[in-house]
């Protein structure tokens, strides 16, 4: 045993040099792979609220009980986050051929992923109601507005703010209070 424990000596006597780069040059890899494990897991996007996915909330059977059974699905996309929030869009049209004639029933949801985001969602909403030609609407999530000139309900609902149409979809102008909220039922509930 004591000639194995000499001949260890020996070589780190004669290897010192050797021994002492190699163990600083892992020492410093190991400490540049952590700042980069370190730098991604700071930079991914950290979610408070889980986006919502609108094709979720709108599903064809709920298209399919307003726009009759012969529904064709538009869009349906999955959120894409942007910063603070993240949208998500679901339409679907009736198989009217008659173009002018088509109904379309179609939402569009933005979620606040953080406080951030939840808090620009606020903002942005009462900054599109101030700007409109609007109609306050009651009862429906935590605010709510009708914008007659692009015919769509606005409710602002915890972390997301959801956009709803229904109606021709040639002269969205024309959809009404009434069937957006009847869109709105569907969605919420």
């Amino acid at each position: 045993m004591n000639t194995y424990i000499l001949a260890t000596k020996e070589f780190i006597l004669t290897h010192r040099k050797k021994i002492i780069i190699i163990g600083a040059s892992a020492v410093v890899a190991i400490a540049l792979l952590l700042t980069a494990i370190l730098l991604f897991i700071y930079n991914l996007p950290k979610y408070t609220y889980q986006p919502a996915v609108a094709c979720d909330m709108f599903t064809p059977a709920k298209a399919q009980d307003l726009l009759g059974d012969k529904v064709i699905s538009v869009d349906t996309k999955a959120p894409v986050v942007s910063g603070d929030t993240a949208v998500s869009k679901c339409s679907y049209t009736d198989s009217n051929p008659v173009k002018d004639k088509m109904m379309i029933a179609a939402i569009a949801v933005r979620t606040g992923i953080n406080n951030d985001g939840v808090n620009q969602n606020k903002k942005d909403f009462a900054t599109s109601e101030s700007n409109n030609e609007t109609k306050p609407v009651k009862n429906v999530g935590d605010s709510a507005f009708f914008n007659k000139q692009l015919g769509q309900l606005n409710i602002l609902k915890g972390p997301k703010w959801i956009i709803l149409s229904y109606g021709v979809g040639s002269t969205p102008q024309a959809n009404s209070l009434d069937q957006a909220t009847e869109l709105a039922k569907k969605i919420l509930n």
